[in-house]
């Protein structure tokens, strides 16, 4: 059997980190399945780690307002057919490639072909109004053109589904986490702290984010405004594309005096190292599917609060560090319960956080899915 993966781009982003550690996880598990990427896009960071891992990857760089991209299709039509009787699994990610590799594969007649669909309602309705129309498509031609369609998360069935999407063939498969790159590094504790600035005794608070309104940055600076009259010793950080030169965040910190308690920091790919200097981990989103960013904090012993955006309570898993969306002092309480814990008992309650990752989601777990989804078809 050969799988191959059909892409939007190969930037960092979700869906493309997931891809990265199934294709991984699929080698390690199963060498004997071929598995290659096919990219609309740009190559992008991710897409050069694969090739450097030794992946065949192909970046077609298509622009659908440029007549040479037509001649691209081609290219991916050959890569997305059946040669001779050989079983080909054709798995596409979003939308966009949803559409086109799922059509071209059916053209070529290859019928073995999923779709991987991700957004959670609130995401749906505040993407473009092109990609909107690419999804309403894709929910209309969801009977016919997939076998198979994995949603990561509940969050997302229910949004595609509610849109038209053909709830038989949706099944849920959610993220995994690399639990060998996620795992508690006391090392990077002290050095990622004193590149911030930040005391070994300071209790610290982080939100890895890009600055986007469905993440909600506002809320954990409200809830942080909180935790400081409280906590003499709280500390944030805000690590994320955009969060140091963000005009509303930098009024926020004005308005609460936050100023001199907050450390911005632009996006960083050593997210592991991120997880290890902080105590606890912050998602204050207003909408998810499901939060690669929780998982990776919690593989990593970080103790983690969240709203209740998408599958965020469900991989949690516990009400008491749960909040509804919005809701600042709901954040800020959940927050102070951790922070006010002794020392060991939120050790311990890290512990047992990154237990429920080892059980639920692991990434090797989730690869065996797949597995045998491709294999049933």
């Amino acid at each position: 059997m050969k799988v191959v993966h059909v892409i939007t781009g190969l930037g960092q982003g979700g869906a493309e980190a997931m891809l990265e550690k199934l294709l991984l996880a699929g080698r390690a598990s199963d060498p004997q399945i071929a598995q290659s990427v096919v990219c609309l896009g740009s190559i992008g960071a991710v897409g050069e780690r694969l090739l450097r891992a030794g992946f065949t990857v192909r970046a077609l760089e298509l622009s659908l307002s440029a007549p040479l991209s037509l001649l691209k299709l081609r290219l991916l039509g050959g890569a997305v057919k059946v040669p001779g009787d050989e079983a080909v699994v054709i798995q596409t990610w979003l939308w966009h490639a949803d559409l086109l590799g799922g059509l071209l594969a059916r053209l070529r007649g290859n019928p073995r072909v999923v779709w991987n669909v991700r957004n959670s309602m609130p995401a749906l309705a505040s993407t473009k109004l092109r990609s909107r129309g690419v999804a309403w498509l894709c929910a209309r031609l969801s009977r016919r053109v997939p076998q198979r369609i994995v949603c990561n998360s509940r969050a997302a069935l229910r949004a595609h589904v509610a849109i038209g999407y053909d709830a038989d063939k949706c099944v849920v498969l959610p993220n995994g986490f690399d639990l060998t790159t996620f795992a508690r590094r006391e090392g990077a504790r002290s050095s990622t702290r004193a590149a911030w600035g930040v005391a070994d005794d300071d209790l610290l608070v982080g939100m890895v984010a890009r600055v986007d309104a469905q993440k909600d940055h506002a809320t954990f600076l409200r809830a942080a405004s909180i935790v400081a009259g409280h906590v003499a010793r709280a500390r944030f950080v805000l690590v994320g594309a955009g969060v140091t030169t963000d005009h509303e965040i930098r009024a926020l910190l004005e308005e609460l005096q936050l100023t001199g308690r907050v450390v911005l920091e632009e996006r960083r790919e050593d997210i592991n190292n991120v997880m290890a200097g902080l105590d606890i981990f912050c998602l204050a989103s207003r909408s998810e599917g499901f939060p690669n960013v929780l998982g990776e904090a919690m593989a990593s012993s970080t103790p983690s609060v969240t709203t209740d955006a998408g599958d965020s309570a469900q991989i949690v898993g516990d009400p008491r560090f749960v909040c509804p969306v919005g809701d600042a002092p709901g954040l800020a309480a959940c927050l102070q319960r951790v922070l006010e814990m002794p020392a060991g008992d939120r050790a311990a309650l890290g512990a047992a956080q990154r237990r429920s990752i080892e059980e639920r989601f692991s990434i090797a777990a989730v690869w065996s899915s797949y597995r045998d989804l491709y294999e049933s078809l």
